[in-house]
């Protein structure tokens, strides 16, 4: 599973006409259409028997629809079940090779499952796609795949091209910050985290600030992220990290 990025995969879930569905009367269209948006709808509501259950109907209506099938492969790959998650992806894909949506969601399902070669080859597509209407997250999903590689450079130019697009992304800032914490610089670092900070919040995020704070001996960006991450993620490792430092006197040490 891909946690920090399902949920802005879920968004792109359009209700989109099928070019090659079967013949279907105006009104069995709307009920494709309707199933599938109350499919997406039980999944962000993490109901995902309802889900598929809603998704199952349309479908049977409308196998060919993309939508349906992206969907429903969210559902089978978060329910564990990567073998008909699979089996949706390509149905959609052999329908609708040019969906940019299906191609992306598909390349981070690959990607997930250290199927990275082929991963990137969907994310390309996507990119390729003039239909697709947010390439940014093909762009963040290409990067971070890269980083399993690990292709560093490749990652950074797909960052990039992420923020250029769509610059209230958070998620191309932390891993940013990741990366050149990584590399020792640490000011940079700062600055990407600052960049994030400034959209979301995440333990991971702030837990790295602490790093980045520590490792430039910058004791108020320490304290405010280690505040912060107490505060908003109290239960979190992170937290019972910072806690045992502060405990014995090294929060601010390195």
């Amino acid at each position: 599973m891909r946690p920090s990025l399902i949920v802005v995969l879920l968004g792109t879930l359009v209700l989109a006409g099928c070019a090659s569905a079967p013949r279907l009367s105006p009104q069995g269209r709307k009920l494709v259409q309707l199933r599938t948006a109350l499919g997406v709808g039980y999944m962000r509501q993490g109901q995902l028997g309802l889900a598929r259950n809603e998704l199952a109907h349309a479908l049977a209506l409308d196998p060919t629809s993309a939508a349906a099938n992206n969907a429903m492969a969210i559902v089978e790959e978060r329910l564990r079940e990567p073998v008909k998650a699979e089996r949706y992806f390509r149905r959609g894909i052999s329908h609708h090779p040019h969906d940019g949506s299906l191609q992306n969601n598909y390349g981070a399902f690959l990607c997930d499952t250290g199927q990275v070669a082929r991963g990137l080859k969907h994310f390309r597509a996507a990119l390729h796609s003039p239909l697709y209407a947010t390439p940014q997250l093909a762009d963040l999903n290409m990067a971070v795949c890269l980083l399993k590689v690990p292709n560093r450079k490749g990652a950074i130019h797909y960052f990039h091209r992420a923020q250029a697009l769509a610059p209230e992304l958070a998620a191309p800032y932390y891993y940013l910050a990741r990366l050149r914490y990584e590399r020792h610089r640490y000011a940079q670092a700062k600055g990407d985290l600052a960049q994030y900070l400034q959209r979301t919040r995440s333990a991971r995020a702030l837990f790295l600030g602490v790093r980045i704070g520590r490792a430039l001996g910058d004791a108020r960006f320490t304290h405010y992220c280690a505040t912060r991450l107490l505060e908003g993620f109290p239960q979190s490792a992170q937290a019972r990290t910072v806690v045992e430092w502060q405990r014995e006197g090294r929060l601010l040490g390195r």
